[in-house]
């Protein structure tokens, strides 16, 4: 009779051996797809920028209490935020990255509830320059967030800087300036907290989470100061969902997502390219025509806004240079 063959076990070693050769196959793959998918995404940065350019102007278009501003451009978000999760799934945060989640959704509560006002007290160009100081901040956060930052990435960091204060020369308001500044260290505050979620929860759990925190505290401060928060025309409730859709969604939720695969200090510098097209939208639609002047010589004047224009996109140029380097 003949006996069936016995069943060729494989050692333990040898099975432990083949999974792990395909997972390190698997993760080079993955590595590999992110690197090439990666310097693709980067050129998200503009469109973001382009997006968020027209948040002042739109703010300064609609005739809302400031607060009633800040709680339904979150709350508006927020359901679009849930909306699309509906549709494509949404995973929230839980432990630590739903403590941060919630922590970046204070920190942006406080970036728009001091930033906004900021618009109705000074010059559109003041403010926008003062809330986008914040990249400074980032260089110091970036150390405790793990991210290495030369030489090279810094100067580039403090050149954009400097060119952004540039573009506005006329001081403005003291209070709107204060309040821009205290946005911009929120905003700095956001982007960090933002940077330790996104490296482990996807982009729409994580934002769902701080939208719907920043617009709950803002409800909440909306509530104790008594302000206006529903009535109001159908214009200024249009007004309310085209803010939370283009620099809301379009501008910041773009930034969120690129922070899952960049540094936060590149996308914080990013974000300096918001005074140059804000300065632009703000001349023929509001009037806020930039002054100041340097003299070369030989009676020859330049705008000083121009030469901050150029430092500025100098700036962008190098950091965005050193992320490339770094990704690849």
């Amino acid at each position: 009779m003949i006996q069936p063959t016995a069943r060729r076990e494989w050692p333990s070693r040898q099975l432990s051996s083949f999974y792990k050769r395909g997972a390190e196959r698997r993760e080079e793959s993955r590595c590999i797809l992110i690197k090439r998918c990666g310097l693709a995404v980067l050129w998200l940065l503009p469109v973001g920028v382009l997006a968020i350019s027209s948040a002042s102007i739109l703010i300064r278009l609609t005739p809302a209490d400031p607060v009633a501003i800040t709680f339904w451009r979150l709350a508006f978000a927020t359901f679009i935020v849930l909306a699309a999760g509906a549709v494509k799934g949404l995973e929230l945060p839980r432990g630590r990255d739903l403590a941060f989640s919630l922590l970046s959704g204070v920190f942006l509560a406080v970036h728009f509830l001091s930033w906004i006002p900021s618009l109705f007290l000074t010059t559109v160009a003041a403010s926008t320059t003062l809330v986008n100081i914040h990249p400074i901040v980032m260089l110091f956060l970036s150390k405790a967030l793990g991210e290495r930052i030369n030489k090279t990435t810094a100067a580039g960091v403090l050149a954009a800087t400097a060119g952004a204060l540039l573009i506005t020369f006329s001081p403005g308001g003291l209070l709107g300036n204060l309040l821009a500044i205290v946005g911009a260290f929120s905003f700095a505050g956001y982007l960090a907290a933002g940077r330790v979620v996104r490296s482990s929860v996807g982009t729409l759990g994580y934002v769902a989470v701080a939208y719907g925190a920043a617009a709950l505290v803002s409800l909440g401060v909306g509530l104790a100061l008594r302000t206006n928060l529903t009535d109001y025309d159908p214009y200024t409730f249009f007004m309310f969902l085209l803010i939370a859709s283009i620099p809301m969604m379009m501008g910041h939720t773009v930034f969120n997502y690129l922070l899952g695969r960049y540094r936060a200090v590149t996308i914080a510098a990013g974000t300096l390219g918001e005074p140059i097209g804000a300065t632009l939208l703000a001349v023929p639609i509001l009037g806020e025509v930039p002054t100041g002047t340097v003299t070369l010589g030989a009676g020859v004047a330049l705008p000083l806004q121009a030469i901050g224009i150029a430092v500025t996109l100098l700036g962008l140029f190098v950091v965005i240079r050193e992320e490339i380097k770094a990704s690849r």
